[in-house]
This record gives C-alpha cells, structure tokens and sequence, in this order.
C-alpha cells in the first residue's frame, strides 16, 4: 500500500509541471488532452489506494473479530490501538504481550532496512503466551542513477519464548530452485557461523535444511529431529504451510510467506495449529528426560 501512495503522490506533483510544459510548447489542445490524461491516471492511482485501504481495514477487522470470538488480544500496531472496553481480567496480561514491541529476536526480524508488524493477536497456545501478526521488512536498492527502489517481503509469524534444545536453529522449507542446486544452497546458508546438519531421511533432506550453530552437537539435533519427525515433516503430514522456524536466545518462531487477506483467516488457525506442533515436538519439555 506504500508503494501505491508514494505513486499516487508522484502523479499529483507531475499534474502541473505536464500541463505547463504542454501548453508553453503544444498549445491548448495539447494542454487540455494531457490534463485529462493526467487526471485520468491520478484518479486511478487515488482508487486503487483507497480500495487497498479499505480492503485492509476490513482484513484488520476480520482478525479482530477472530481474536475476540478465541478470547485472544488484538492490536492493531499501525492504527490506534482500541482493547475492548473494560476487558475481563484474563485478558489483561494477553493484551500487555498484545501491545508489546516485537523484539528483535531472531534473523527473520532483524531483516531488512526497515521492519515493522501489524494486526497482533495475543494468545495462550497449550499455556505458552503467543503472538501472532504479519511482518513486513522492507530492503532498498538503488539504479545506475542513485534512485531508490523498496521490496516489501512480507509473512505471518508466530513469536513465543518457548527454548529448544539446539538453539540457534534455523528450519527452512526449500524452494523448487534451491531443490535442483541444493548443494550450492547448502553451501551458501553454511557461510558465517552456521552449518547445515545433514540428516538421514531423503526425502526430508530434499524439502528442507536444517542450520545450525558451527559448534552444535549433531546428537543434540538428531534427538530434536529424530527419524518420526523427519518422516512427519517430509510427507508434510505436520505445519505443511510454515516455510521457517527460527530458535534462538530462548524464542521461536514460525513463519509463513505472504500478506494475510480476509479471506485466509483458516491460515491463524493454521499457525495456532503449527505453534502446538512445535512446543510439543521441538521444545524443552520433549528434552527433559536427558
């Protein structure tokens, strides 16, 4: 939506200058035909910013009203924050996490130039205290000119200090391009202080990587992604839609590409499912035997 207002915006700076151009070396004519065409198009960036706007109020209250009907807390982070009136007690704590910055606490989070969440939710998943909002980080690049041009990346994401055995740990799902040239994946993801942990299940090894930290006991990360976890993960029998799960310092997070819509509520169900999955499976609680 940045994108679309700061064109919006460009479009209304050219308006003038066009038509003062056109009427100093064309005529009238000219001047009319490029007023209009200029109208035209500021008009169009104008509703398709408004109709964005719109459709993203509408998706914030969609998730709010998912929140509400869950007994969750809601923040809106990039709008004025509005708890219900008078909230029970139950939810005080939840609305705290709710409106608490998000800590830098995993890559993920430390992406890009600028970063930022909006729409978080604040929920109780198996008794851990989870957030769960879409991130945005934005990177700049520049042309041959010095003019700037900005990404927008953006995922659901699920935060909650929840530690592991192995931390830092990084789970990343392959793309189709990483799958043919995994060797060449698998050697630039091992550059700085991480390492990817080959694992016995191949299938498992062809859709995932595991990173982990240089000094990292492989017997540690076989006995968190044991042969039933492999096995589970590579049939995608379990978060078949999560692309990344991050550990470290005591945090965890689980993230899925894309913008969420109005439309996809079913994808916080999803990660509320992907969440549980995680704490039972990847968490302390499966280590404390040891």
């Amino acid at each position: 939506m940045r994108s679309t207002t700061v064109w919006t915006i460009l479009g209304l700076a050219a308006f003038v200058p066009l038509c003062a151009y056109a009427a100093s070396t064309r005529g009238t004519a000219w001047t009319v035909g490029g007023g209009v065409i200029s109208a035209v198009l500021v008009l169009g960036f104008a509703v398709l910013f408004a109709w964005r706007a719109a459709g993203r109020s509408a998706t914030s209250q969609l998730i709010r009203d998912w929140a509400t009907s869950r007994g969750w807390a809601y923040w809106g982070r990039d709008m004025p924050a509005q708890p219900a009136a008078d909230p029970s007690e139950h939810l005080f704590d939840l609305q705290q996490l709710a409106d608490a910055s998000f800590p830098e606490a995993t890559p993920l989070l430390r992406m890009g130039a600028r970063r930022y969440v909006t729409d978080v939710v604040a929920g109780a998943v198996d008794g851990v205290p989870t957030r769960i909002a879409s991130h945005c980080y934005e990177e700049d690049t520049y042309g041959s000119k010095g003019e700037r041009h900005t990404t927008y990346t953006y995922d659901l994401v699920a935060l909650l200090e929840h530690p592991l055995r192995v931390t830092p740990m990084r789970l990343v799902r392959r793309s189709a391009v990483e799958r043919l040239f995994r060797g060449a994946g698998d050697a630039a993801r091992g550059w700085g202080q991480m390492r990817v942990q080959d694992l016995e299940n191949d299938l498992f090894r062809e859709r995932y990587a595991v990173q982990v930290a240089d000094d990292a006991d492989p017997v540690d990360v076989f006995a968190v992604f044991d042969p039933s976890v492999q096995e589970q993960l590579a049939e995608r029998r379990v978060i078949p839609d999560i692309d990344l799960i991050e550990a470290e310092g005591g945090w965890l997070l689980l993230a899925w590409s894309g913008e969420i819509d109005g439309d996809e509520l079913h994808r916080l169900d999803a990660m509320v499912d992907a969440v549980r999955w995680a704490v039972a499976t990847l968490g302390a609680r499966r280590d404390a035997s040891r």
